[in-house]
């Protein structure tokens, strides 16, 4: 069975604690590391955009799954695919996070 890890973080300069399995922090960091984004400003991220019926320990969990199944199971492509889509709107990436704001819209 996998440990739950407490963590005390913070998050629009208030200081909460949150308990996940392991797997689950890794998963969170690994976001991080790919997107090159601090953890506060992820989690910051998540509490401005979750579901207000929804806590912040399960909007995490949730947003981490998403992000995973969207950026690596359908991961196959993905940079052909959103070049070509790019070039065909005429737009360019200009999101400073482009992989979490998509997480958020199919989240929503």
């Amino acid at each position: 069975m996998t440990k739950l890890a407490n963590r005390v973080i913070s998050v629009f300069n208030r200081k909460t604690s949150m308990r996940l399995a392991v797997p689950e922090w890794i998963a969170v960091d690994d976001i991080c590391k790919r997107e090159n984004i601090k953890r506060k400003k992820l989690f910051e991220l998540i509490e401005r955009n979750k579901d207000p019926k929804l806590g912040f320990t399960c909007s995490v969990r949730l947003f981490a799954i998403t992000y995973l199944h969207n950026n690596l199971v359908h991961s196959s492509n993905y940079s052909a695919r959103t070049e070509l889509n790019n070039l065909a709107s005429g737009s360019k990436q200009n999101e400073p996070y482009p992989n979490i704001v998509k997480t958020f819209q199919i989240m929503s």
